[in-house]
């Protein structure tokens, strides 16, 4: 019998980082077509905490930082126009398809074939949604200059190497506690 906890371990390895994935992804070509100035910095450049995108990592998470053309820009703006139906559709799937496995994990009886099944038709809208984030992150890939392309690479491995020191710091910080509770 497959218990919740036993699902959690499984989906989250392998659900939760493609969802981030696509959905950070997503938001960067909209952040970055949308907080683009002339000037080269977006209209948020400097603000902390803004609304994701750009600030909270993600393939071309640094479009900002690139000093891009006008061109460029509405480059970008262009892809993200030409995605967005079709993003929202797949959005959809994924909300959907999230609910009706939740639901199966939640029934008061356990049904395992129904929830394998629900969670086979998450992993197809999570490749889906994956496959036409790879598409987008291609096209914005492809117009930018082979220095924008390394000053994306170093900021992107900048941004893993702190994500991974934060999850150390918290890493740490659980130990921690965990230690308290058994003294106390």
């Amino acid at each position: 019998m497959i218990t919740k906890t036993m699902m959690q371990r499984w989906l989250g390895p392998v659900v939760v980082p493609v969802v981030m994935m696509v959905a950070l992804g997503t938001l960067v070509v909209a952040d970055a077509a949308s907080a683009q100035r002339p000037g080269g910095r977006g209209a948020r450049a400097g603000r902390m905490g803004g609304r994701g995108g750009l600030s909270s990592g993600g393939q071309l998470m640094h479009l900002r930082a690139l000093d891009l053309t006008e061109a460029q820009q509405e480059q970008i703006r262009s892809i993200h126009e030409q995605s967005g139906e079709a993003s929202q559709a797949v959005d959809e799937r994924l909300r959907v398809a999230r609910q009706r496995l939740q639901h199966a994990v939640t029934a008061n009886v356990v049904n395992e074939g129904d929830i394998r099944s629900l969670a086979d038709a998450l992993g197809t809208a999570e490749g889906d949604a994956a496959v036409q984030q790879a598409y987008l992150h291609a096209q914005v890939w492809q117009m930018l200059t082979p220095e924008q392309q390394v000053a994306a690479r170093e900021a992107e491995a900048e941004l893993a190497r702190r994500t991974e020191q934060r999850r150390q710091h918290m890493g740490e910080r659980r130990e921690l506690r965990q230690q308290r509770r058994q003294q106390g």
